[in-house]
């Protein structure tokens, strides 16, 4: 089979939309988050092949892919001991199987923390490290029941997350690491996809860009109720300028305005004031302190402090 690739990145960072493009060409299947990669590997690279099969069979990620545990048996074959890599890629071969195509590849943002590790497991795999203005990510947060709920942990999380795929993916060895940006996949993409596709080493398929239609049975159910969009190409990008508290700006930027600036995103407070430090460290320490809202109501720091 041809090499696996990884897209990773902070969550709410459009991993979702980069996967639907790359589903809608006719060679890729990306399966909905793995997340079981890294979950049931023991640090042993060899595998009884029952054993593994039954961990996989019972991981309520696995389920979400509705492909029988019986195709990934008969991917294994008559296997009774192999290595994890192999008895993992065979369940990503058997999805791959199963909608026709002959290439895999997984869409898991939180495996950002895990490069070196599939790396290593899978030593020609290439990786999409997808960024997006970590303003827009705190504010895509204010939106859902999951995740970071203050302004602090957001901006620490997605800060985290950016900084250990940036750093992990570029100790890679050369053409095994792509960065792209949301901004410019919705700007562009038809060139962005072009990239991607020269990076994994794929034809560009022009249908590619029509994955509104082409992928759209892929989207989960808990995608769609809470990425309403997911299926409709993005017209423009939606800017925390225009959604996002000043007062709650200035939090995210007083935790992760340094990451902003790495990577060329301009800051509206280069001098956080102090307060501003204080309730994004309260919050990004687990406190109730400056909490994520989904207007502009709330636009002052009185505000984000009055609301711990």
């Amino acid at each position: 089979m041809p090499t696996p690739f990884f897209i990773v990145g902070s969550a709410r960072s459009g991993t979702t939309l980069l996967r639907l493009i790359l589903n809608a060409h006719p060679d890729v299947a990306v399966p909905p988050e793995s997340r079981f990669i890294v979950e049931l590997f023991t640090g042993d690279d060899d595998v009884d092949a029952r054993a593994f099969l039954d961990r996989l069979g019972a991981h309520h990620r696995f389920h979400t892919w509705e492909l029988p545990i019986e195709a990934v048996r008969e991917e294994i074959g008559d296997a009774t001991r192999l290595p994890y890599a192999e008895a993992m890629g065979a369940a990503f071969r058997a999805y791959a199987r199963d909608h026709g195509k002959s290439r895999w590849g997984d869409k898991t943002p939180r495996h950002v923390e895990h490069i070196p590790l599939l790396a290593g497991l899978w030593p020609a795999a290439r990786f999409i490290h997808l960024i997006r203005d970590g303003r827009d990510v705190a504010r895509s947060y204010a939106d859902v029941p999951f995740g970071p709920k203050t302004v602090g942990k957001a901006a620490k999380l997605w800060a985290d997350r950016v900084r250990t795929g940036i750093r992990d993916g570029r100790r890679l060895e050369q053409g095994r690491y792509l960065e792209i940006t949301y901004e410019d996949l919705v700007d562009d993409a038809e060139g962005e996809t072009k990239d991607v596709c020269d990076f994994l080493q794929l034809d560009f398929d022009s249908g590619m860009l029509d994955y509104t239609e082409r992928a759209r049975d892929s989207v989960l159910p808990r995608a769609s109720m809470y990425n309403p969009n997911v299926t409709q190409k993005p017209s423009r990008i939606r800017s925390w300028h225009e959604s996002m508290a000043r007062g709650q700006v200035e939090i995210f930027e007083a935790v992760a305005g340094d990451v902003l600036s790495e990577l060329g995103y301009e800051r509206a407070f280069p001098e956080p004031s102090s307060k501003a430090r204080l309730i994004g460290k309260l919050g990004a320490a687990g406190l109730p302190f400056g909490r994520l809202k989904g207007s502009r109501k709330s636009s002052d720091l009185g505000a984000a402090r009055e609301d711990r």
